[in-house]
């Protein structure tokens, strides 16, 4: 009687990545510093960001303008209530504004920033909105992704904020400070009920921030490199990335509604560089791009173990020092392209489709397209805040639709 090893069927088996040619990239795309757990580079349909060499500035750049960005080019000046120019430590496009985005500074200081419609004309530096977040500086700065006006901040002094824009900035919920090291990542599920945190005290923590609650926690990576957190909405599964003592990375995975036991771990390629998580949350993909290497490992996470199939690789000569996933809406539905990245590297950013190879491709291929997140918030900050929880609007990707 002969073993044989059943192998496990996927239709994203063999992904395909394909970077786009230079007359589609970024060129001169100089960054200044920014915070090490940042993924430096943000974008959405339209556009996308970096930290500029200039110090406090962003630079935003419409995806349609391909080629070197201008030496002159206007940016986004974190200019505080005191006229001084202060370090973005992080930033983050408003999930529903593509034309929005927040920014966190070394002064403990919170802005958001509008630009206008078809990218910057001159420098923007009034905030629409700055509120002092913290004594301390600030680590991050995001966004709730359904209810409108809702962004959160983290501080080194390890106390994460929640604020309303459509309140003038007023404060609504802090998380308990149970954090004891510095926070290096959050996710949220996919309601936007609950928030995921990973800190440097190596711990996995789940959040109810409305109630300034601790769901539950769980000790994760052992080493105190930085960890990251994704929440794969679509199994309701969450996994982390971190190092063990004796330093090699790893993929965790946990059911949020039972956290006391992890489900899964798998072993990562040796590299000392930290990870990028990304989802495609249609797909429950998940993209592991290590910061300062060159490779992106997929994998497809499910909610029975063992959770985390992994799938072909994407290898490539240049590292990536930073990374952002466009919306579906960015994707070539014709190709079979179900992700696409831009990928930082060095002063270029580069494009890289990943696509699902098909035979016959003319026609629109449902099983790998589903209905898809239209990206609009479905609540007002304060329904929110009261306890709504109304989940996202969904639309089809077909073409012919």
């Amino acid at each position: 009687c002969k073993m044989t090893t059943k192998v496990r069927s996927s239709k994203f088996r063999h992904l395909v990545g394909k970077p786009m040619q230079l007359r589609d990239c970024y060129g001169d795309v100089t960054c200044g510093n920014i915070s090490a757990e940042s993924y430096v580079i943000k974008a959405n349909a339209e556009y996308f960001a970096v930290p500029w060499k200039v110090s406090g500035g962003v630079c935003v750049v419409p995806l349609s303008q391909n080629g070197a960005v201008p030496e002159e080019t206007p940016l986004i000046m974190n200019v505080n209530d005191d006229c001084e120019t202060t370090t973005v430590n992080e930033f983050n496009f408003c999930p529903h504004d593509n034309n929005l985005l927040a920014v966190a500074g070394q002064d403990g200081s919170a802005a958001l920033y509008r630009f206008p419609a078809g990218g910057l004309t001159e420098n923007v530096s009034q905030a629409g909105l700055r509120i002092s977040a913290s004594d301390k500086r600030l680590l991050g700065v995001d966004w709730h992704p359904t209810a409108s006006g809702i962004f959160f901040t983290t501080a080194a002094d390890k106390t994460v904020t929640f604020w309303n824009s459509e309140a003038g900035g007023a404060e609504l919920f802090k998380l308990p400070q149970v954090h004891k090291g510095l926070l290096t990542s959050t996710s949220w599920n996919l309601d936007g009920s609950q928030l995921a945190t990973c800190a440097k005290d190596k711990m996995l923590r789940i959040f109810d921030p409305r109630n300034s609650q601790m769901i539950a926690e769980i000790g994760n990576h052992t080493s105190p490199k930085s960890s990251r957190v994704q929440w794969i909405t679509g199994a309701d599964i969450i996994v982390t990335t971190g190092f063990t003592r004796s330093n090699e990375r790893e993929l965790a995975a946990y059911d949020p509604r039972n956290l006391a036991e992890r489900l899964n771990t798998t072993k990562l390629p040796s590299s000392s560089s930290t990870s990028m998580l990304f989802e495609d949350a249609d797909n429950q993909l998940l993209f592991v791009a290590g910061k300062g290497d060159g490779s992106i490992n997929a994998y497809e996470i499910e909610s029975d173990a063992p959770c985390i199939h992994p799938l072909s690789d994407y290898k490539s000569n240049t590292p990536q020092n930073g990374m952002a996933i466009l919306p579906k809406s960015s994707c070539n539905i014709q190709a079979c392209e179900i992700v696409r990245f831009l990928k930082l590297s060095g002063t270029r950013v580069e494009p890289i489709r990943i696509e699902v190879p098909r035979q016959e491709s003319s026609f629109f291929q449902d099983d790998i397209f589903p209905n898809t997140w239209d990206l609009q918030p479905t609540m007002s900050a304060n329904e929110w805040a009261k306890g709504a929880n109304n989940p996202r609007n969904l639309v089809s990707l077909d073409p012919q639709a």
